[in-house]
């Protein structure tokens, strides 16, 4: 089973990439609520939300976009701490 969650988890973070990559061609930002939903229709997901989120930002930002963290619910630490790469390998924080 941890075999098969580590390719979902591989699938994921292509899908990210990829979605960054297209997300910049026609705007300069990528929001959070509209990459996950999309990302989650193609591939099952193996991670939580907020950690979703912080891979997104991490393309993002090498991509050169701004992130907008519109997720309804999302933790207001997420957007304060300013530190997406953080260890994604750790469990995301209580809420």
């Amino acid at each position: 089973m941890q075999y098969a969650d580590e390719i979902a988890l591989r699938r994921v973070k292509m899908m990210i990439e990829q979605y960054v990559i297209a997300r910049s061609r026609g705007h300069d930002f990528v929001s959070t609520e509209l990459a996950c939903r999309a990302i989650r229709r193609v591939v099952r997901s193996p991670i939580e939300d907020l950690q979703l989120d912080h891979l997104l930002a991490e393309n993002a930002l090498k991509q050169g976009l701004s992130i907008r963290f519109d997720r309804i619910g999302v933790s207001a630490d997420l957007v304060q701490s300013g530190s997406p790469s953080k260890d994604l390998s750790a469990a995301p924080p209580e809420l």
